[in-house]
């Protein structure tokens, strides 16, 4: 057995038919870090002349001339094959020590459980012990089931399989999330695709919920071509008015009526509490929905033509739609346009041949004490289903200068 440098047309042709595949491990994602100060480098694992294996390695210099290596989502082997990924490692470390990297970081598409909304296991990888000693045997130092964002890579993804009818899809909608999409249609929002790519209109929206820059999406949609898609959210101000001035007339009334009983009747009726809990109910709605009638009157003389409030940008690779940012302007925020634009995508693909929505990141926890429990019930309100991955590993390829690298560091 031998590693090999390959080209990328024969490192795609090979990844893309492995039970590992993803759109990290493709040399589309490669060139694009490559415009970022990484260098891609295409590998293959060769044995009496045949591919048993490939890896895309991300790699930047950090100290004297070495490298740090990363391969996102890799290395595209057959884990359960013990004595092969151990061989194939052995070879890898070899070759890596002579190109003058110091550590190898890897984060494999291995999933270790499928799970319910609650967290509960529904199924478990049968081979994930076998796979978790073979990666420790071969060398790799196994970094931890982290549940938050700790990692590169998120631990915890939330997937809703799409392959149904739209009616059928929204029916299993959480009843928080179906209200929230009422809600958008009813302020007047409406999700368009934007055929032209600019992503300059969106960025602002998407900058804060985001590391990447401007450049960055722009390069992925030359890479990933029309397989990269944005959405916008765009608020109808006409519509917004009416339905706003809708909304504040028929609490006035209900106010009203609330304030007649209490009147009429003082504080001795029976359901009194109840008249009264609902008037101070009332009173909050009526307070919100004036505010929402004097901006959306001002949406309305600044914006006739109407206004973007939200943004996502996804990515279409083999059957499954991934979403790779969203965003959406805090001034809005109650018209729920992250919550529409997901749904509209969802009703676009369904019973297509893209099977899944790869919602990206949720949170490991899913007791009352996640600090991130609103991002989980947002997305697992689509009838989504939270996906859990291996994790990372490190492969110390020269441990010397590695320790010294490490030392020198923390004395800085």
């Amino acid at each position: 057995m031998r590693v090999i440098k390959i080209r990328k047309e024969i490192f795609d042709r090979f990844a893309s038919n492995c039970p590992y595949r993803n759109y990290y491990q493709t040399s589309k994602y490669g060139t694009l870090m490559s415009k970022f100060g990484l260098k891609d480098e295409y590998y293959g694992f060769e044995n009496n002349g045949s591919l048993i294996g490939v890896t895309l390695i991300l790699s930047k210099p950090v100290f004297m001339g070495f490298k740090h290596g990363y391969a996102p989502r890799g290395i595209i082997i057959d884990y359960t094959n013990r004595p092969l990924v151990i061989e194939v490692v052995k070879e890898l470390k070899n070759t890596l020590f002579k190109e003058h990297f110091l550590i190898l970081k890897m984060d494999p598409q291995i999933i270790c459980s499928y799970r319910d909304k609650k967290g509960n296991v529904i199924s478990k990888n049968a081979q994930l012990d076998n796979v978790l000693e073979t990666l420790k045997q071969s060398g790799f130092h196994h970094c931890g089931f982290n549940v938050y964002f700790e990692a590169v890579k998120p631990r915890f993804e939330a997937e809703v399989r799409i392959d149904k009818s739209p009616q059928e899809l929204f029916k299993n909608l959480s009843k928080q999330t179906r209200n929230k999409l009422r809600k958008a249609t009813k302020y007047g929002l409406t999700v368009y695709k934007d055929n032209k790519h600019e992503f300059e209109k969106i960025f602002p929206l998407i900058k804060s919920k985001e590391n990447f820059t401007l450049k960055y999406y722009e390069e992925m949609q030359k890479q990933f071509g029309d397989d990269v898609e944005i959405y916008y959210a765009k608020l109808n101000t006409a519509t917004y008015v009416q339905n706003s001035k809708s909304l504040y007339e028929r609490e006035m009334e209900i106010n009203d009526y609330l304030t007649n009983i209490i009147q009429s009747n003082g504080y001795k009726g029976k359901d009194m509490s109840s008249v009264l809990n609902k008037k101070m109910e009332s009173d909050k709605l009526l307070s919100a929905y004036k505010k929402y009638l004097v901006i959306a009157t001002d949406l309305l003389k600044n914006y006739p033509e109407g206004i973007v409030v939200g943004a996502t940008i996804t990515l279409k690779y083999m059957d499954k739609i991934f979403l790779i940012a969203e965003g959406f302007d805090a001034q809005y925020k109650n018209l729920c346009s992250n919550y529409l634009t997901k749904w509209k995508i969802i009703e676009k693909y369904a019973e297509s041949n893209i099977k899944t929505f790869n919602l990206n990141a949720i949170s490991g926890k899913f007791d009352k004490d996640n600090k991130f429990k609103g991002l989980n019930e947002m997305k697992l309100g689509y009838n989504s289903y939270p996906v859990e991955y291996i994790g990372e590993f490190n492969l110390i390829v020269n441990n010397p200068m590695y320790s010294l690298y490490r030392s020198i560091g923390s004395k800085k």
